[in-house]
């Protein structure tokens, strides 16, 4: 083995020691390459000839670090390429060795100066620096008007002249050449055989050429004759000087540009647009269901969260009689313990006088009947803060419109107003200013009163007028003024004694609140404030929202087991073109990007089609829900989270349903891939 001191020019640009290479088949051991040794110098033109099965295609896949000898040494330039490392091969094969097979294998969705550019693409040269090379080396073999045609739109010879020329896009040492005229007329081989043998002699490459046709021997400095693995015969006819450039190193082991694989990607994902629709709709399909599913729990919550604040702000306590023990959620009733503590006139001025309230009031809600034009609507009536407490930010109501009421005035609900209008497109508006008929049935505590229950007057109370001032659509209450509402308790318990069945009191702050419902609860009364039942609420939707989106996630469960087979089909279909990508230098986490970056274009198209298709389902079911009933906000809500949510879970499961299929097409052997059809 020479030594690397001195001058490299002096060594053999490609050496073979000792080279052997065995198979197996089935239980058959082919012996492709026997005791091998071959020294071959920088300028010259070497023709190995031999009959089919003779080792000649094994010889020059050895040679160009597609294979691995079982024994022996190849060297180039006195370096020894035999141990590499895969990456190492990688870019030996980019940067020292152009390879010219008898099939052409150009890629089928590249034009000319696209399949010519691939070598540079693979090694990261800038795409106006690929393209000039690609314009002056297609020029050099003499198609340049050819440029922009696709391989099918050439005839033989022209392919093999791409073939040719993208061989000599990296600039390299050595050529090598497979049958590259078994698929060519007599004259398109004579030429490519001309051509190769100027770019042996005029640039001062190494080129090999491995045929089995006789007739090229004059074409050659060097004839080799091999079979059964073994040199028979090595004739030197011309003598070649060693004015060749002298051996370099290979480049480093660079990744391929994120835009070249980009554009590979989407160029597979066109040619096979049908199966990349359906498995993107797979995805689709799986985020869809996850945003609906999951968007519908958020706009439940969202719903059931505006229409509780609506009640009173977070620093707001409801009181009742009772101690309430059991839930504070709104989806199970409260259950009342203990002994009753009559909340009286005397009790709401203690409540304000306490450290940290703002103030309290009575607040009740009143079960009754409207009645408009001959209409009746069943309904609740809430009072209305008194008026010292209305600029507490969150207390009173959303007025839709018209004016707050005073004396006998009344805030109707948006829905009770259409239901007393009557029509199928009623105005609630229109309802401003009539008066209507009210007879209070009964009355609670409020909304979070418990306690006490429903109280019903000793005797029937008759109806009385109120004008209507405003329209509100918060909680699908109706509300009366403060004063209004503490004369109907009066009529309604009977008794000149007044007692309250439930009271508000508001905090100075949020950190207020608990310090101020303990001190209520020591008096012997039931608190429950808004902060503790959004607590409740938030725990129970968040429990609702994993189970919808485990639903969802089933989906795209689904859709990522499509994905991988479908891959899987893919990388079988395309293992020819895996096995140019390794002829030219790729890498085998290149391969596994290629494979990858194109499931996850797929998955990030799907993913957006699943945003729009969840979103549009959404608000179809807000349209009809609107009609049918009043829910605040709709009942599906689309937060900004579930969009990246959704987008993020199309992509990944694309990815991880992609990795198994890239990581077999990333350890694909290049020889078996190469020739596979």
């Amino acid at each position: 083995m020479p030594s690397d001191a001195g001058d490299s020019s002096s060594l053999p640009s490609l050496a073979l020691r000792g080279v052997w290479k065995h198979y197996r088949r089935g239980e058959e051991d082919i012996q492709a390459a026997a005791d091998v040794s071959l020294e071959l110098r920088a300028g010259s033109f070497t023709c190995i000839l031999g009959p089919s099965g003779g080792g000649k295609s094994t010889l020059l896949h050895l040679m160009g670090g597609m294979d691995r000898p079982d024994e022996g040494e190849i060297l180039v330039f006195g370096r020894d390429i035999t141990h590499l490392k895969s990456d190492q091969l990688s870019a030996y094969r980019r940067s020292d060795v152009g390879f010219v097979f008898q099939s052409f294998h150009l890629l089928p969705t590249m034009t000319a100066a696209e399949n010519v550019e691939l070598p540079l693409a693979i090694a990261g040269v800038s795409l106006a620096k690929r393209r000039e090379q690609a314009r002056a080396l297609l020029a050099r073999v003499g198609l340049l008007d050819r440029a922009g045609h696709r391989p099918h739109q050439l005839s033989g010879g022209q392919a093999q002249r791409v073939a040719v020329a993208r061989a000599l896009a990296a600039d390299p040492q050595i050529v090598l050449a497979d049958e590259p005229t078994g698929n060519l007329d007599s004259q398109s081989g004579l030429e490519i055989m001309q051509l190769l043998k100027s770019i042996a002699h005029e640039d001062g490459r190494t080129v090999v050429v491995v045929t089995h046709n006789e007739e090229f021997i004059p074409f050659a400095d060097r004839v080799v004759r091999i079979r059964d693995g073994r040199i028979h015969s090595d004739d030197v006819r011309t003598t070649v000087s060693a004015a060749a450039s002298a051996g370099r190193e290979a480049g480093a082991a660079s990744s391929v540009r994120f835009g070249t694989l980009a554009r590979m990607a989407l160029s597979a994902i066109r040619r096979r647009l049908g199966r990349a629709t359906l498995t993107g709709l797979g995805i689709a399909v799986g985020v869809a269901a996850t945003v609906l599913l999951m968007g519908l729990g958020s706009g439940l919550e969202s719903g059931v969260v505006a229409g509780l604040t609506s009640f009173g702000p977070l620093t707001s306590i409801t009181v009742s009689p009772q101690r309430v023990s059991g839930t504070t959620s709104p989806f199970a009733p409260n259950t009342a313990a203990g002994p009753t503590t009559p909340i009286t006139p005397r009790s709401l001025s203690k409540f304000a006088a306490l450290p940290g309230a703002r103030g309290a009031y009575a607040s009740v809600m009143f079960l009754a009947t409207l009645r408009a034009g001959g209409v009746n609507t069943m309904t609740s009536i809430l009072n209305l803060p008194p008026v010292q407490l209305s600029s507490v930010s969150g207390l009173r109501p959303t007025l839709e419109a018209g004016a707050w009421p005073a004396g006998n005035g009344i805030l109707v609900s948006s829905a009770d107003a259409k239901a007393l209008l009557g029509g199928k497109k009623p105005n609630p508006d229109k309802l401003i200013g009539r008066t209507i008929s009210i007879q209070p049935e009964g009355m609670s505590g409020g909304v979070f009163g418990g306690g006490t229950g429903l109280v019903m007057p000793p005797r029937r109370l008759p109806f009385v007028k109120l004008r209507v001032t405003g329209i509100v659509t918060a909680n699908g209450a109706n509300y009366i003024p403060y004063t209004l509402a503490i004369s109907w308790v009066r009529q309604v318990s009977g008794s000149t004694s007044v007692t309250y069945p439930g009271a508000t009191v508001i905090g100075r702050t949020i950190t207020d609140v608990g310090p101020l419902a303990a001190r209520i609860g020591k008096m012997g009364y039931g608190t429950t404030t808004v902060k503790q039942i959004l607590k409740s609420i938030t725990s129970s939707f968040s429990a609702i929202e994993a189970g919808l989106g485990v639903i969802g996630g089933i989906a795209l469960v689904v859709a990522g087991l499509m994905i991988s087979v479908i891959m899987s089909m893919s990388v079988l279909e395309r293992r020819r073109e895996i096995g140019i990508l390794r002829a030219v230098g790729a890498r085998r986490k290149d391969i596994a990007r290629l494979f990858l970056t194109e499931v996850g274009s797929i998955g990030v198209g799907g993913g957006l089609v699943g945003l729009g298709l969840g979103a549009a389902a959404g608000e179809v079911i807000n349209a009809v829900i609107s009609r049918h009933a009043s829910f605040h906000g709709g009942i599906f809500h689309l937060p900004a989270w579930l969009l990246i949510l959704g987008l993020v879970f199309g992509a990944a499961v694309s990815l991880i349903a992609g990795w198994i299929p890239a990581a077999r097409a990333a350890r694909l052997d290049p020889v078996t891939a190469l020739h596979s059809e």
